[in-house]
């Protein structure tokens, strides 16, 4: 037989122990709220800090034109188009290359100085204007002031093994595999600032199978779309670092992963 007082015990040490279970959740609790009204303080402080920073950088713009069509066959021959008689052969030809370009236009919009960098499968407009630069080289750090453009090319070479790869894959309906890059990166030049950065890419499909052949392959030709169309390129969007300090390379967190 159960005595009463060892029932009343039992009891007493079961009410004990969820009385300190909930004193324990109630501590924890606190503290997540703690922790959650300390992250949202400092997450008001970095958007007031951010907002500064975007008020004090420089506006860059960047603005990509239509891809010029036809290619070229020579980078340094700006005469050398390609025409639509040409006719290759696969496999053997397929190591010729196609020199494809994309002007591109940056603008600073704004009144405070840019420092730009400009990177990847990139050409100046006028290698004479850029003593500085040699070709597989970067437009590295030039300053761009306040209301001043600047015009430069996105400009590589595509072989005609890596088109016909692209058609295959678009034909698949899988993403084009041969891609020309750049980027462009801009900066305040200043300890607590920012740093934008520009992807460009271009791609295409800009050469054909000649009807009723089995090897023979010709400059892309499409009733429905421009020429110029056939080389596409993807969107341009700005990705903006805000940095505590550039020279330590410490960044601002942002305020998802404070809140998170």
């Amino acid at each position: 037989m159960v005595e009463a007082w060892d029932v009343a015990e039992t009891v007493g040490t079961v009410a004990s122990a969820a009385a300190a279970a909930v004193a324990t959740g109630l501590v924890a609790w606190q503290a997540r709220l703690a922790r959650r009204a300390n992250a949202s303080a400092h997450a008001v402080v970095i958007d007031s800090a951010k907002a500064r920073l975007d008020a004090e950088a420089p506006d860059l713009d960047v603005r990509v034109l239509a891809p010029a069509w036809p290619p070229l066959r020579d980078a340094n021959d700006s005469t050398s188009h390609l025409t639509g008689d040409t006719v290759w052969s696969l496999p053997r030809d397929e190591r010729q290359t196609l020199v494809c370009t994309l002007p591109v236009d940056l603008t600073n919009r704004g009144t405070r100085d840019a420092e730009v960098t400009i990177s990847g499968d990139v050409r100046p407009v006028s290698e004479l204007a850029d003593h500085a630069w040699s070709p597989g080289q970067p437009i590295e750090d030039f300053l761009m002031p306040g209301r001043e453009p600047y015009r430069f090319h996105l400009q590589g070479t595509l072989t005609l093994r890596q088109c016909a790869d692209n058609r295959a894959a678009r034909e698949r309906g899988r993403p084009l595999p041969h891609r020309i890059a750049g980027v462009v990166s801009a900066t305040d030049r200043r300890d607590e600032g920012i740093t934008d950065r520009w992807e460009l890419v271009m791609t295409g499909c800009p050469i054909e199978p000649v009807p009723g052949t089995e090897d023979q392959w010709r400059l892309t030709v499409d009733s429905v779309v421009p020429q110029w169309k056939i080389l596409t390129v993807e969107q341009v969007a700005r990705e903006r670092t805000y940095w505590i300090s550039r020279r330590r390379g410490v960044t601002y967190p942002s305020v998802e992963d404070l809140l998170g």
